[in-house]
Formats: C-alpha cells, structure tokens, sequence
C-alpha cells in the first residue's frame, strides 16, 4: 500500500528519547515502514510552548541536527526532500520521502524568520500549539483574538514562499485569519468536533478535546479552498477509551465524506504525539487500517485517495509553484 502522512512527532522522540530511526521504539521507524510500497512522511519538530526566543531556536536546531544524522544514517532507506523531484527521487528508488515541518512557529517568529524556516527545508508550519505563541493564540488559550501583526506577517511570508499553514491547534479566530488568507493550508492533524460530541460519553475533558477538533463549519471552509484533513488518531480525539480504535476513525471519516470532503481527507496519524489505541499505534497498523476501511464499504479508488492520493496531488502543487 501507499501512505502519505501528515504528521507525526518522531524527529522529537528521536531526539529526546535517544531512539534512533532505524529500529526504535516508536510509533513509527524504518524498519517498521517496509512494506509500504511507498511512503511519504512529514515530520515535525514540536516546540514547547514555554520556549521562546533563543531557547525555542535552539531546540529547533538540535532536533532538526540529530533527526539529519539519522537520516544519514539510514541513506539508503529515507530521503529528506525539499521539492518535488526529491520526491520522486525518493520514492523511484524505494525510499521513505521525508519533508520536515514545524509545529508552534516560536524557532521563526521574528521578521526573518519564515526565510530561516526555508532555508532549514521547513515545508509546512503548524503556526500555535495548544497555548498563546508569538504569532497567535492555539486552541487552549482561552482567546478569541486572531493573529497577531507578527503572525499575519510570517503568513505573508509563507504564501510567498509556498510554506504551507497548518491550522491544527489554532484557535478559531486564528483559524479564520487563515482560511481567508491566500496561502496554502490544511488541517494537518485533525478530527471532527460533532462525530466526538455525539459519540463520547459526559466527561470534564469533553469540551478541551472538541476545541482541539474541527467544527462542520471549518471542515466546509476547509473543503471549499481545495485544504487537506489529517485524521488525528489520537485517543481523546477520537472516542471515549476503548472506543477509539478503527472503528472511531471510520466514524471520522465517514462523518468528513458526508459533508463532501473526498477529496481532502488524508491520514494525520500524529504518531509518537500522543496516546493511540493499540489497533492504530503504529505505522506498521496501517495495512489493517486500510482493509477494516475497505470491509466497511469504502472503495478502492477512495481509500487509495485518503492515504495518499489527496496529500501526493496538494503538495505536488505546492512543491511545483
């Protein structure tokens, strides 16, 4: 099978947990990721949101060093691409396709930054995490406000450059900041809030997990700019525990088709992220995956079209502008 994933935060794990790629303990290593006849991964370096200035380029820049070694490492296996015919390249010659990314824009919030953010081979950044950064407000902090000045000015920069805005963990303000800009954007780790609230059981953590999701209104608006929706698999995202495996996913997915989005739903797996249901906690899953969505009534042409098609036909655009 072919996969195409929008997200996962292994480059960090690699780092902070001094796993190495090849074979590690994670969600995802290159071992685990053979049998894909192809596969392109974006890997994001996460930054905390209680680093800033100095601190938070810093941690960039020694996640980002140790996650090109280990690519040196393992040559033959995994490529670090930064235009479209790395791309091919890569996957001509049996390689996993790697494009980095940034999540919380904090390594590049000053006036220069989105072209350091080029120059380190930045592809797509997620523009908050979950609290108040620089640019903006994530979906914790409590803040209607949009972007701020320095935030509406790295967007500039980014649709110059044909960096792609990633909306996960904005805050809905941000959002709409976003989605009327002309940059390029997508949902790259990301549910739906209505499929959650309907099915997960009365609990405190109810509403932070739906402001972490998307509402119907933002997967429409999503739809209409030709984005993309990575379903998150993330427990809390997903379901009530135990009730968060294929079965939750597909309930995603369905719920997305439903309102017209075939063509940009895509996997945002958020692996070595978070907590996953054993069924899906692994990129070694996604074979089973696959055929629990085909058991369940969707094609192959669609399937084919959520684990690759859809990400492979938006970045090839944006990779060949």
């Amino acid at each position: 099978m072919k996969l195409f994933d929008l997200h996962c935060d292994t480059a960090g794990e690699c780092y902070n947990r001094r796993q190495p790629l090849f074979d590690g303990d994670l969600h995802i290593n290159l071992c685990k990721g053979e049998p894909l006849d192809k596969w392109c991964q974006l890997f994001a370096i996460w930054t905390p949101d209680e680093l800033r200035g100095n601190k938070a380029c810093e941690y960039f820049e020694k996640v980002l060093l140790n996650f090109k070694d280990e690519i040196s490492k393992n040559s033959k296996k995994i490529k670090l691409c930064k235009d479209f015919k790395d791309l091919h390249d890569a996957e001509t010659n049996g390689k996993c396709a790697a494009f980095l990314t940034c999540e919380g824009a904090s390594p590049f919030a000053n006036s220069d930054g989105i072209y350091q953010a080029y120059e380190c081979g930045v592809k797509l950044i997620t523009l908050t995490w979950n609290d108040e950064n620089e640019v903006g407000y994530g979906c914790q902090s409590g803040s209607d406000l949009g972007l701020k000045p320095l935030g509406k000015l790295l967007l500039s920069g980014m649709e110059k450059l044909n960096i792609v805005a990633d909306v996960s963990h904005l805050n809905r303000a941000g959002f709409y900041d976003v989605i009327s800009s002309d940059v390029s954007v997508v949902a790259s780790h990301s549910c739906s809030g209505s499929v959650l609230q309907r099915t997960r059981k009365e609990s405190e953590d109810k509403l932070f997990s739906c402001r972490r999701n998307l509402t119907d209104e933002q997967i429409k608006l999503l739809i209409e700019r030709n984005s993309l929706i990575g379903i998150n698999f993330c427990r809390s995202f997903l379901g009530d525990y135990g009730d968060d495996g294929f079965e939750a996913a597909f309930r995603h997915i369905a719920h997305i088709l439903e309102l017209g989005g075939e063509n940009v739903l895509a996997i945002g797996s958020d692996f070595d992220g978070c907590e996953i249901n054993p069924e899906l906690s692994g990129i070694d899953k996604m074979p089973a995956f696959r055929q629990f969505l085909l058991d369940n009534g969707l094609n192959e042409i669609l399937i084919e079209k959520i684990f690759y098609g859809n990400a492979y036909n938006f970045f090839k655009n944006v990779l060949q502008k």
